[in-house]
C-alpha cells in the first residue's frame, strides 16, 4: 500500500529529528571530561534544543490529526508518544519563561532544584562566611582572618572600625581555629595600637570583648589576684548575701569592684551572675530575688510535685525556674559582659552527665590564652542564663539542661565548693601574679560535734546500716565542701585565704520556704558575722591592698613589649 505524500514527508522528518537527537547526545558525551561548569553549560544548551527537535515547524503550526481533519488516522502509539512529547515541551517552556536560572531542565519527567533570582540575590546580600555552616578549610579560615585584620587596620572611621572588629569577633566565635590564627597574625598587637590611639568609648567596649575572646587580659588593678567563690545550697544563699553585704559595708565598694575572678556553683552561680557585673543586682535586690524564688517556685503542692517527678524527673516547675532566671540574671552573652570596664572574670560550674564519666564544665566569660590548657572543659559561647540554668539543674528538683548535645546538671554533684577550680583558672589567666586574697563563702554547716559524740559509747552498735542511711551518707560526702576548704587552708597563707561558712543549728533544705526557718537562717548568719567581725575586717583590708610602684612599672614595660610585637605570644 502506498502512503500519502504528506505521511512520507512526516516519516522522513521524524527520522531526521531522531538522528539529530542522537548526534547531539554524542557530542555531549565527548565533553564529559570537561569541568562541571562547562558540562552544565553544554547540557543546558543541548536540552534547550529538544523542543525544536521533537516538534518541527509543520507540527507546531497545526499539521496534526487534531488540526487537520483530512489527515489519516495514525496508530495509538504514535499519538501517545506525540502527546507526551508535547506536554514535556510545554513544561520546559513554562520553566524557561518563569525562571531562566535553573541548573538542570526537565527531561523525561526529571526536574532539578530551581533557584529564583530573589533567592540568589538574598544569599548574595549576606556574606557567605556568616551563613555557611560547613566546615571551612584551614586555608580559608586563615585567609578570612587576615582579611579581617587588614580591614580593621585600614578602617578610616570609628564606625567602620567598630563594625570590622565586631565582624572579627563573630568570625572567631564561629571558627575555633580563627582565634589561634588571629593571635599569631598580630591581632592583639593591632588592637592594642587602636586602644592606645582612640578615646571613643564604644571602641573601647568592643576592644574589651575582643581581648577576652582572644585570651588577652590586662594587668591587675591591685597587688595580686583577688578571688571570690560561692558554694551551692539553694535558698541558703541568703546567708551568702548577708556576708557579702558585710564586705561591701567595710570596703565601701561593690562586689564586682573588689574581685578579679568570681566563681559559683548552683545557687552560687546564680548569685555571682547577678551581683558580679556592673549592670547586675545590688545586695538588696539579690535578697528580693531569693524571696521570690521561695514564694513562687518552692510553694508547689506535693500532688503536682510527685506527678512532675514521675513524668519529668523534676519535682518543681522548671519553666517557672527558667522564667525567674531570665528575669533576674538576664540573657546577655557571657563574652559581652566584658564590655563593661570593671567587670571581673566570671565562671559557673555544672556537671556533664552524658559522657563516659561525669566531669565538671566551666562556663566562662573569657577565653584562656591559646598556649595554656585548663584541666576543666568549658566554653564562653553561652549566655548568662544558660550558664546558671545548667549549674542550678539539681537532680530530681529541676529538669536537666541540654546544650549542644551536652546534658548538664547541678555543678554541686562534683564541685560543691568551687574554690580549687577558681584558683586553677585564675592562675592560667595571670600566671606570673601572686594570689592576693581568696574569699570562699559557704551556705551553712552543722555546728562541730563534740569529741564525745565519736566515743565508743556514742557509736551505733548496729552491725550494718540501712539503704536509706547509706545513700544519704554518700550524697553528703559527694556534696561536702569542707574537704576543699581544708586543702586551701593548708596551702594558702592565713592572711590570703578567708573561709566564711556560718554554723547552723539545723541544716536547712535547699527548697525551704517556712518563714520561721528562713528567719532562723538569717539570725544564725548574723550571729556568725558578729563573732567573726575581726576576720571580716582582715579580709576587707586584704582586698584593698594597692599595686606597688615597681609592679606598675613592670606592667607598663610588658604592655609595650606586647604592643610592639616583642612578646612571643603575639
Amino acid at each position: 500500500m502506498q502512503l500519502p505524500n504528506h505521511r512520507k514527508k512526516y516519516n522522513l522528518d521524524e527520522m531526521m529529528n531522531r538522528y539529530k537527537i542522537v548526534y547531539q547526545f554524542q557530542e555531549y558525551l565527548k565533553i564529559l571530561n570537561q569541568t562541571s561548569e562547562n558540562v552544565s553549560k553544554n547540557w543546558n544548551q543541548a536540552v534547550s534544543k529538544l523542543p525544536n527537535l521533537f516538534h518541527n515547524k509543520s507540527i507546531a503550526d497545526g499539521d496534526s490529526n487534531e488540526s487537520n481533519p483530512n489527515t489519516p488516522n495514525r496508530s495509538k502509539n504514535e499519538v501517545k508518544d506525540e502527546s507526551s512529547s508535547t506536554v514535556r515541551a510545554k513544561d520546559v517552556a513554562k520553566i524557561e519563561k518563569k525562571d531562566s536560572t535553573y541548573k538542570l531542565p526537565l527531561i523525561g519527567g526529571w526536574r532539578s532544584k530551581q533557584f529564583s533570582n530573589a533567592e540568589i540575590e538574598r544569599k548574595d546580600s549576606v556574606p557567605k562566611w556568616k551563613t555557611d555552616v560547613t566546615i571551612a578549610s584551614s586555608a580559608d579560615v586563615l585567609s578570612r582572618t587576615k582579611q579581617l585584620l587588614f580591614l580593621i587596620d585600614k578602617a578610616e572611621s570609628v564606625q567602620s572600625r567598630v563594625k570590622r572588629i565586631e565582624d572579627l569577633i563573630a568570625f572567631i566565635s564561629q571558627n575555633s581555629d580563627a582565634r589561634l590564627m588571629a593571635v599569631k597574625n598580630g591581632a592583639i598587637k593591632k588592637l592594642l595600637h587602636i586602644k592606645r590611639r582612640t578615646k571613643d568609648s564604644t571602641t573601647h567596649q568592643i576592644l574589651r570583648e575582643a581581648f577576652a575572646l582572644l585570651g588577652h587580659v590586662d594587668s591587675l588593678p591591685n597587688k595580686g589576684i583577688r578571688i571570690l567563690t560561692v558554694d551551692g545550697g539553694g535558698i541558703r544563699g541568703i546567708a551568702v548575701v548577708d556576708m557579702l553585704r558585710k564586705l561591701e559595708e567595710l570596703t565601701g565598694k561593690r562586689i564586682y569592684e573588689l574581685f578579679d575572678y568570681i566563681c559559683g556553683v548552683s545557687t552560687g552561680s546564680i548569685l555571682v551572675s547577678c551581683i558580679g557585673t556592673p549592670r547586675g543586682l545590688t545586695m538588696q535586690e539579690a535578697d528580693i530575688m531569693y524571696t521570690e524564688f521561695g514564694t513562687k517556685l518552692f510553694t508547689q503542692s506535693a500532688f503536682w510535685g510527685v506527678g512532675n517527678l514521675v513524668l519529668n524527673r523534676a519535682y518543681y516547675d522548671t519553666t517557672m525556674f527558667e522564667q525567674l532566671l531570665k528575669r533576674f540574671v538576664g540573657e546577655t552573652p557571657l563574652i559581652k559582659t566584658n564590655r563593661d570596664a570593671n567587670c571581673p572574670k566570671l565562671a559557673s560550674v555544672s556537671t556533664v552527665m552524658n559522657r563516659s564519666s561525669i566531669m565538671p564544665f566551666v562556663f566562662r566569660n573569657y577565653s584562656l590564652p591559646y598556649d595554656r590548657q585548663s584541666q576543666y572543659i568549658g566554653s564562653c559561647k553561652y549566655s548568662l542564663y544558660e550558664s546558671v540554668r545548667a549549674s542550678g539543674a539539681a537532680p530530681t528538683v529541676f529538669q536537666e539542661f541540654c546544650l549542644d548535645g551536652i546534658i548538664h546538671q547541678d555543678g554541686g554533684i562534683l564541685v560543691n565548693n568551687p574554690c580549687a577550680v577558681a584558683i586553677h583558672e585564675a592562675k592560667l589567666l595571670w600566671p606570673n601574679s601572686e594570689i592576693q586574697c581568696v574569699v570562699s563563702c559557704g551556705t551553712g554547716r552543722r555546728a562541730p560535734t563534740a569529741v564525745a559524740a565519736y566515743s565508743s559509747e556514742a557509736v551505733n552498735k548496729a552491725s550494718s546500716v540501712s539503704w536509706k542511711t547509706l545513700i544519704h551518707r554518700i550524697l553528703e560526702s559527694a556534696t561536702d565542701t569542707e574537704a576543699v576548704h581544708t586543702m586551701c587552708n593548708d596551702l594558702l597563707p592565713p592572711n590570703v585565704y578567708f573561709r566564711f561558712n556560718p554554723y547552723l543549728t539545723d541544716v536547712i533544705p535547699m527548697h525551704e520556704i517556712r518563714s520561721d526557718k528562713v528567719a532562723q537562717l538569717r539570725e544564725e548568719t548574723g550571729l556568725y558575722i558578729r563573732k567573726n567581725e575581726e576576720k571580716f575586717v582582715d579580709a576587707a583590708t586584704s582586698l584593698l591592698v594597692k599595686r606597688t610602684a615597681s609592679q606598675r612599672i613592670r606592667d607598663f614595660v610588658e604592655a609595650k613589649y606586647l604592643e610592639y610585637g616583642l612578646n612571643k605570644s603575639t
